[in-house]
């Protein structure tokens, strides 16, 4: 039970639960080195982008004066149609070219045709230059550019080759320590690069030390209040989104301390309820551990069990209680079970209630009030002798005048004869309805159930069976149920409870009156019905004791009273063995409504 009563503060859950990582994985480091990574990360990729931009255009540069000494060689040997017999009147321009610029035709199958720098020699023995890195992208984007080792000089050329129609043209000069400086990225611009980098850091900083100090004094915030057991008053936060969170916390605060004391209130309430309650009470948790037990519980349990019982607990290893323990560990659709058990003379009620967690509770009640019960039978007893006794009385006494008269006229005669036979009938009516009655409260597992559709059941019910008295008392009858209505209950019951109380209404209602029957709600468990007529109503003080056996209101003259004076106690009867409640009201528009529920399976 204290585990179900007792509320622990959020805030020192949350110091418990949570403020630790603040301790130990210290999220505030993790924040800076975070944002340190993430600078070091782009600054890095941004200066090598610089560099290798940087470079490309220097190369671009290159490439560009290669290719335009490229262009003038070119367009001199197609306007001359030198290739491929006349390429060596090449020499005559390369006076115009640096001393340096080395000057190659191949042609499609990569073998040298023109070479300003090589002998005769040097061309035969150098191998088919198709391999060439330089050659190989000029066959593919029309020109290509590289550096490398030459194998006729031993030193680093940079060679720049252009793809034309029949053959390839290269050019080459040697990579120098004039080339590898002007190809290295400037200083100015790598600290230029850096240094914004440097700024852009000390920027995001800024913010990060403005949240640093705004984390720490909303930590220090709520840590304050596991220690205080109050909110304190301490500085406000910047005025932003934490300010807002820190006042969220400070009503929520306030909220929970408001219930908490609540919560312990009702706390000592229950408590209070459960240990002067004459009910034994007892809780226990899913792994059939004890919660709370009240005195009347354990007084209880040893008179069931008897024997003494100081651990609850122990309790499920009795025999006696082995309903209770197959229930809770196979529970069905239905979390409650109930049983009655009778031990040493006594009579014990006794009921389990399976909660959404799977705690339970079980609930012992002491129902052998002997002096009770025998009042309630000797009431029942007297009223059943009552009303047998008038009847009884009656057609002895037409009879004994039929048998004392002989010169009865037959007119007579037959008056009395008819009389004796509407008592006989009465009786007889009278030992049904209190058969019945006892069968339903007594024996209801002796009904049989069936699948009823209640308007065909109702249709039945008013055109045929009671058409001669809703005639004779010229009565309306209204019915309001569909036809998918179908309840799975037993058939005579479930007849009993209309004719019951529409012969109530024929009865009592007055003449010439309206009876609705209205199914006027369902959800997913009940149908809920209305019964009602447009007549006289009765008293408000009679309305808590017409279920009651035998009870009738002598209220309005001139009415057939005749009946057993069980029919209401029949019809409430019914609607509990169909899991339902009823009761009456009086309408506003004037007569009777009667209001009941009845349950789909």
């Amino acid at each position: 039970m204290d585990t179900l009563l007792t509320i622990q503060p959020a805030f020192i859950r949350m110091k418990n639960n949570i403020l630790p990582s603040w301790n130990y994985h210290k999220y505030r480091q993790w924040i800076f080195f975070y944002l340190l990574f993430v600078f070091m990360l782009f600054a890095t990729l941004g200066v090598v982008f610089v560099s290798q931009r940087s470079k490309s255009l220097r190369i671009e540069s290159l490439k560009l004066n290669q290719g335009n000494y490229a262009n003038v060689v070119s367009e001199y040997i197609d306007k001359n149609s030198l290739f491929p017999q006349h390429l060596d009147s090449l020499k005559n321009i390369i006076p115009l070219f640096p001393n340096n610029l080395r000057i190659t035709i191949l042609n499609k199958e990569g073998k040298i045709l023109f070479d300003n720098s090589l002998s005769i020699k040097d061309k035969v023995r150098l191998e088919n230059q198709k391999k060439k890195i330089e050659i190989k992208k000029a066959y593919v984007k029309g020109e290509g550019w590289s550096i490398r080792k030459s194998e006729i000089a031993g030193c680093e050329y940079m060679f720049y080759a252009v793809y034309k129609k029949d053959y390839v043209l290269r050019l080459a000069v040697p990579f120098t320590e004039k080339e590898r400086i002007f190809l290295k990225p400037q200083t100015s611009t790598l600290s230029f690069t850096a240094l914004m980098f440097v700024c852009i850091f000390i920027f995001l900083l800024a913010p990060y030390i403005f949240l640093k100090i705004s984390i720490s004094r909303l930590k220090t915030f709520v840590l304050s209040f596991g220690e205080n057991k109050t909110y304190p008053n301490k500085e406000p936060l910047p005025d932003n989104e934490l300010r807002e969170i820190q006042n969220e916390i400070i009503k929520v605060f306030e909220q929970l301390e408001i219930k908490k004391r609540d919560a312990v209130l009702e706390r000592e309430k229950l408590l209070e309820h459960f240990h002067f309650s004459e009910e034994g009470i007892s809780f226990f948790t899913p792994f059939f551990e004890n919660i709370y037990t009240n005195s009347y519980f354990i007084q209880y349990l040893n008179i069931l069990l008897n024997e003494p019982m100081i651990d609850v607990c122990n309790m499920f290893q009795s025999p006696v209680l082995s309903d209770v323990l197959h229930f809770l560990k196979n529970p069905q659709k239905e979390n409650i079970f109930t049983n009655k058990l009778h031990v040493n003379g006594r009579y014990f009620f006794l009921r389990v209630i399976i909660f959404e967690d799977k705690s339970f509770e079980i609930i012992i009640r002491d129902i052998s009030d002997t002096e009770k019960d025998q009042i309630d039978k000797a009431e029942v007893a007297n009223n059943i002798a009552h009303e047998l006794r008038t009847p009884v009385t009656s057609v002895r006494g037409y009879l004994e005048t039929l048998i004392e008269r002989d010169n009865m006229l037959p007119e007579k005669k037959q008056e009395y004869i008819e009389r004796a036979y509407n008592q006989i009938v009465r009786l007889s009516q009278i030992m049904q309805d209190v058969i019945l009655l006892n069968k339903t409260g007594n024996a209801p597992q002796y009904f049989d159930t069936e699948p009823i559709n209640i308007c065909d059941m109702l249709t039945d019910m008013i055109e045929l069976d009671m058409e001669r008295e809703r005639q004779k008392h010229n009565c309306t009858v209204n019915i309001y149920v569909t036809k998918d209505v179908v309840i799975k209950g037993n058939r005579t019951l479930m007849y009993s409870i209309f004719s019951n109380l529409f012969i109530n209404a024929l009865k009592y209602a007055g003449e010439n009156i309206t009876v609705t029957i209205h199914n006027y709600m369902e959800d997913n468990e009940f149908y809920y019905f209305s019964f009602s007529d447009n007549g006289v109503g009765i008293e408000e003080k009679y309305l808590d004791h017409i279920f009651e056996r035998f009870y009738r209101i002598n209220q309005i003259k001139n009415r057939d009273k005749s009946g057993s004076g069980l029919g209401l106690s029949i019809v409430k009867e019914a609607v509990h063995f169909h899991k339902g409640v009823i009761h009456a009201k009086n309408r506003a528009q004037g007569g009777l409504e009667f209001l009941f529920t009845i349950r789909k399976q």
